[in-house]
C-alpha cells in the first residue's frame, strides 16, 4: 500500500466521525436548550424524573404532609394531576408577578408573567432568600416540563407535594 492509498482509506475512515462531530459542535447550544423536554435523562447511573425531583424539592423546604392546604389546586387534584400542578404554578406566579409588579408602583402584572427571572427579581429585592429562589426555579422547571412533555408520569402524591411546596411559596411571597 503506497501512501496516497493510506491517506484515500484514512480519509474515508474519517470522514464520518469528523462530520458528527461537526454537526454536534454546531448544535450544541439548540441541543441543550431541547433537555429539559426530555421525560427521562439517563447517562450512566444518573436518572432524574419528575416525581424525583419534587420529592427532592420537597425534602429540601423541609415540608410536612398538612392537610391545611386549601387552594384551588388541591382542589382539582382528584380531577387531574396535570391541571392541580398547574393551577399551582399559575398562583405562585400571579402572587409573585403581583409583588413585582408593586415595586415598580404599578398594577399591570403582564410583564412579569412568564419571566424567566422573576424569580430572581424578587431575590434581587429580598423578598426570597436563596433555598426559596432555588425552590421556585426548580417548580418553573418542572412546570415547563410537565407543560411541554406529554409522557412525564405525574402521581397524586408527586402533584400533592408539588403544590404544598408552590403553597409554601405563595405564602412566604404574600407575607413580605
Amino acid at each position: 500500500m503506497d501512501k496516497y492509498t493510506f491517506i484515500s482509506e484514512m480519509t474515508k475512515a474519517l470522514v464520518w466521525p469528523a462530520a458528527l462531530i461537526v454537526v454536534l459542535l454546531l448544535l450544541r447550544k439548540p441541543l441543550i436548550l431541547l433537555i429539559p423536554f426530555m421525560r427521562k435523562l439517563k447517562f450512566k447511573e444518573l436518572e432524574m424524573e419528575f416525581s424525583e425531583q419534587v420529592q427532592a424539592l420537597k425534602s429540601e423546604a423541609q415540608l410536612d404532609e398538612t392537610s391545611g392546604i386549601d387552594t384551588p389546586a388541591m382542589n382539582i387534584l382528584s380531577f387531574s394531576t396535570r391541571a392541580a400542578v398547574l393551577e399551582a404554578w399559575m398562583e405562585l406566579e400571579s402572587v409573585a408577578a403581583s409583588l413585582a409588579a408593586s415595586f415598580w408602583s404599578t398594577s399591570s402584572t403582564s410583564p412579569f408573567k412568564n419571566y424567566a427571572k422573576l424569580g430572581h427579581y424578587l431575590h434581587q429585592n429580598g423578598v426570597l432568600n436563596e433555598a426559596q429562589l432555588k425552590s421556585f426555579d426548580k417548580l418553573r422547571k418542572l412546570r415547563n416540563q410537565l407543560v411541554h412533555t406529554e409522557e412525564v408520569e405525574l402521581t397524586e402524591n408527586d402533584a400533592k407535594a408539588y403544590i404544598m411546596i408552590a403553597s409554601s411559596l405563595v405564602n412566604q411571597i404574600k407575607a413580605h
